[in-house]
């Protein structure tokens, strides 16, 4: 197995370091094409071979089935982000937005943005984690500042300051993590190690593991964008291409919600759960909260989209704080479908842009008429993002709602059903006027480029498929997950 996680993590740089070099527009997305086929079929191969054969370890490297379900996501949104990409930047290259220079660049950091993010879920030291979480940051931070426009170099910035700050955060508390783990004695040679943190836990000085919690859940809540740590998010989302757009809130959240689960293992066997659960749940209910009156004031398309993401990370961070099984398999689902739906969200607001030549909430109507498969799909989305039955997202909703009422906490689940209404509102008000409107009389359609019409299509499938229908393969690996996450797997 090990083979295959060397060449999934070759192939990425290999493909960014060969686009660099080739002259061919028709080369470019051949390469990128082929190689984040392959690479996602090397993932999704890995994770049949940890559902049937259990947990892979060998030296830093790590599968088990919580890194399975991180690793369907990248797998699943790097396929759709490269094939979107193609129809995407073809356009943006005909109409002189970019150049051909620019295009390769675009590829190559896309497929270096791919690398480390598998990098953060195939080892298996924290250590190593903290380490792939701030590459991720400098891979993605050239992609928000892809269009070197002073909107785009802003919210670089911004995303480069705020996450590297939180970051440091969390490598102090990864540093008093260590310094517990020598203090009780811990061999050199295991230094750092989940799962020798993980079977050693109940020996760690519970004081400065709890100073060690704050700073992790600050330095990777940041990295996940809950509130109040969130400030870089929609600047970011905003003005990064779309397909990436897709992964940063897709693949990029999740991958930092991941390590903050890695570490609530270790954390929760050496302190206890009242603390940790109690914070959690105060971050997760304030990113929903604070998300409702940035959608129901917004104008910008893109911006919507990333203060629901806010929103939905503050849903999963919940699910955790709630803390039973029930709630963590919610809250593992949960990361998946909201994966899929935001980044086909994202994807079809990038259709959406370039045919109306704008982000503009305003200035985006009728597309049902106009465009209406896009007008459809995008509408479908919308449905599932805001949790209507039966798609995927209404599922992982009810389970994380149910499980808060059956571990005897009412008042959190009345509150989040009522601050979920408020979200509702918000995003159904601009969704149903942008679909249904009347067409402004300005708008000439263009022609839908082929490949991002797949990307959606296959995303919108997932939706609906997985809303009706999960598999027992991936119902098993979420259930396991769920253990994991609750540090008896």
């Amino acid at each position: 197995m090990r083979e295959l996680i060397y060449l999934a993590l070759f192939l990425p740089v290999a493909a960014g370091i060969v686009t660099l070099c080739v002259r061919k527009s028709w080369l470019v997305k051949a390469i990128n094409l082929t190689a984040s086929v392959c690479t996602s079929t090397l993932l999704f191969t890995l994770i049949v071979q940890v559902k049937e054969a259990g947990t892979f370890m060998y030296g830093w490297l790590y599968i088990d089935a919580l890194s399975s379900i991180l690793l369907l996501v990248v797998g699943i949104l790097s396929l759709t982000a490269t094939f979107f990409s193609v129809s995407y930047m073809d356009r943006e290259l005909s109409e002189g937005r970019i150049t051909f220079k620019a295009l390769k660049r675009y590829y190559a950091l896309l497929q270096m943005f791919i690398f480390t993010m598998i990098v953060v879920l195939v080892v298996e030291n924290l250590g190593f984690m903290w380490v792939g979480v701030e590459a991720t940051t400098l891979a993605s931070t050239l992609l928000v500042a892809f269009y070197f426009n002073r909107s785009a170099l802003e919210a670089a910035w911004k995303y480069v300051m705020v996450c590297n700050v939180g970051i440091l955060f969390a490598l102090l508390g990864t540093i008093l993590l260590y310094y517990t783990q020598v203090a009780a004695g811990s061999p050199e040679v295991d230094a750092l190690s989940w799962t020798a943190l993980k079977a050693m836990s109940g020996k760690l000085d519970p004081m400065l593991v709890k100073l060690a919690f704050i700073f992790i859940l600050i330095g990777y809540g940041t990295k996940a964008g809950m509130a109040p740590m969130h400030t870089w998010l929609p600047d970011a989302h905003s003005q990064a291409p779309s397909p990436v757009s897709g992964l940063l809130s897709g693949a990029l959240l999740s991958c930092a919600l991941y390590v903050l689960l890695r570490n609530l293992v270790v954390l929760e066997g050496a302190m206890g759960t009242g603390f940790i659960h109690a914070a959690l749940l105060l971050f997760g209910l304030f990113s929903v909260a604070i998300a409702i009156p940035f959608i129901l004031i917004q104008h910008d398309m893109k911006r919507l989209l990333a203060y629901s993401s806010v929103e939905h990370m503050g849903i999963v961070t919940i699910g955790v704080g709630i803390g039973t099984h029930l709630a963590l398999y919610g809250a593992v689902l949960h990361i998946l479908n909201h994966a899929v739906a935001k980044s086909a969200l994202f994807y079809l607001s990038g259709i959406i842009s370039q045919q109306y030549d704008s982000k503009h909430l305003k200035r985006i109507r009728g597309m049902f008429t106009a465009l209406p498969m896009v007008g459809t799909l995008f509408m479908v989305t919308v449905l599932a993002i805001v949790g209507m039955p039966p798609l995927n997202i209404f599922l992982s909703k009810f389970i994380i709602i149910s499980a808060a009422f059956a571990n005897g906490q009412p008042i959190l689940g009345f509150g989040l059903l009522l601050l979920l209404a408020g979200v509702f509102a918000g995003m159904m008000f601009y969704a149903t006027r942008m679909v249904f409107g009347a067409v402004p009389s300005n708008f000439h359609p263009k022609a839908l480029g082929v490949s991002a019409l797949v990307a959606c299509f296959l995303s919108v499938m997932w939706i609906i498929i997985t809303g009706l229908y999960l598999p027992p393969g991936l119902e098993q690996l979420l259930d396991q997950a769920a253990t994991i996450a609750m540090g008896r797997g």
